[in-house]
């Protein structure tokens, strides 16, 4: 039972960071960028990491296997865009918004795939 309340409650925390990046990335004004990722990607961040880290407790998972130092920094690096984007007004680029996208869909193919 743990097992799937912590397995939901990851999942939840990735559609909350995915969501709240997508959102940061499209929005045009600064103050929905702001709320997209103060609100939504920052808790989800958290929440998956959190989870993720009960779940390997829960599983007798090694924290050193490639899959999970790679999605650990890769979501950081997301995560850090995000934040860039949000720091100050007219940060928005196409290479700033691919440093959010694509190390989030990397991260989470690491995670599904578990290579």
């Amino acid at each position: 039972m743990l097992l799937h309340f912590l397995k939901f409650t990851k999942v939840i925390g990735v559609a909350l960071l995915f969501s709240g990046s997508i959102g940061t990335v499209l929005s045009t004004s600064h103050a929905d960028r702001r709320r997209f990722a103060y609100a939504l990607a920052g808790p989800g961040f958290w929440i998956t990491w959190l989870s993720g880290v009960f779940l390997l407790i829960a599983t007798d998972g090694s924290p050193l296997t490639l899959w999970v130092i790679g999605s650990m920094i890769l979501s950081v690096v997301s995560l850090n865009a995000v934040l860039y984007l949000v720091g100050k007004e007219g940060r928005r680029s196409g290479v700033a918004s691919a440093l959010v996208i694509v190390p989030l869909l990397c991260c989470v193919a690491l995670m599904t795939f578990k290579p």
